[in-house]
């Protein structure tokens, strides 16, 4: 990658709120251990009881989270996610089957990195990566604890 296209991307990170605590530097650094990947409509970017450790960071369009019924006779779309949110991080905390699949709703860009590659970046990244993937689990966790709640 040339220093204007690794420009263009650091741009692309910092314009999505995941990566508002990293410096140029540091998305330099990410932009090394992960990739960003293009998905067309429809398109499965994880299929449910696949073995995959990617963890994923919409950074343009839309995805559909779907959960197939125990029979695998039905499939229901659980969730939605828009730019800025993430997914796998299950995969990319613990090794494992994936729980659901993901399709994109829309065309859509996302940052890909996995837990062999955060291995490899400095200290400093890991954890500021860490703290923003725990940070939005958190607010999964705490939205859908909401939902539940409301759901009575």
């Amino acid at each position: 990658m040339d220093a204007g296209e690794v420009g263009t991307r650091i741009k692309l990170l910092r314009s999505v709120d995941f990566f508002s605590a990293f410096v140029d530097d540091e998305l330099a650094e990410l932009l090394k251990f992960g990739i960003i990947k293009k998905f067309g409509a429809q398109e499965y970017i994880i299929k449910e009881d696949s073995l995959d450790y990617s963890f994923f960071v919409i950074l343009k369009g839309k995805v559909s989270i779907i959960k197939e019924s125990a029979n695998k006779r039905r499939k229901l779309k659980i969730a939605t996610l828009d730019v800025g949110d993430c997914f796998g991080e299950m995969a990319l905390l613990l090794d494992g089957q994936r729980c659901a699949s993901v399709m994109a709703a829309m065309e859509c860009f996302a940052f890909v990195t996995d837990g062999q590659s955060l291995e490899q970046m400095d200290i400093e990244t890991q954890l500021k990566f860490i703290r923003q993937v725990a940070k939005h689990m958190a607010i999964k966790l705490k939205n859908q604890s909401t939902a539940l709640v409301e759901a009575f």
